[in-house]
C-alpha cells in the first residue's frame, strides 16, 4: 500500500477570534480556578482590622483558599539554557480566593490572614489586594 499526503484543511484566521471563543475561555479559567481551590485550598481566617484593631461592621470569615508561602524553598524553571529561579521572598505569601464562593467582605491592606491548617497557625498581614483577575482575588501577605 503506498502512502499519499493529503492536504490539511485550515480554518481561516478570522474563525479563531470569535466573540463567542471568549465566553468558553473564561468559563475554561473559572473551571480550572476551582479545580486549584480544591486540590490545593486550605483553611484561612480573614481578620478584618480598622487601624490595628477589629473592625465590628465586617467580622471574621473562615474560608478555604490557597495559600502559597515563599522561602527558600524555590524551584529552576525553564530548559538548561534558559534556566531562572521563581520564589517569594521569605516572609511573603500570596492567597488566592475563589471570586465566586467569596461572599465576606473585600479584604483591604492591614487587615489580617491566620494559616489554619498550618502548624503554629502563623498570621499574616494583608499588604496588597488585587481584584485585577477573571475569578480570583489575590492578597499579597507579609509576614506578621
Amino acid at each position: 500500500m503506498r502512502w499519499q499526503l493529503r492536504p490539511i484543511r485550515r480554518r481561516p484566521a478570522s474563525s479563531f477570534c470569535r466573540p463567542d471563543d471568549m465566553t468558553g475561555w473564561r468559563d475554561l479559567e473559572a473551571a480550572v480556578d476551582r479545580r486549584i481551590g480544591l486540590a490545593f485550598g486550605e483553611s484561612v481566617r480573614l481578620s478584618f482590622l480598622t487601624g490595628g484593631v477589629v473592625d465590628p461592621a465586617r467580622p471574621a470569615v473562615d474560608i478555604d483558599a490557597v495559600l502559597h508561602v515563599g522561602g527558600d524553598d524555590s524551584k529552576p524553571v525553564g530548559d538548561n539554557a534558559d534556566r531562572y529561579r521563581s520564589r517569594l521572598a521569605l516572609g511573603q505569601a500570596e492567597l488566592f480566593i475563589e471570586r465566586s464562593t467569596y461572599a465576606g467582605p473585600m479584604p483591604r491592606q492591614g487587615d489580617s490572614v491566620r494559616a489554619n491548617d498550618r502548624a503554629g497557625r502563623p498570621w499574616f498581614e494583608v499588604a496588597v489586594v488585587s481584584d485585577r483577575y477573571s475569578n480570583l482575588i489575590v492578597l499579597t501577605l507579609g509576614a506578621k
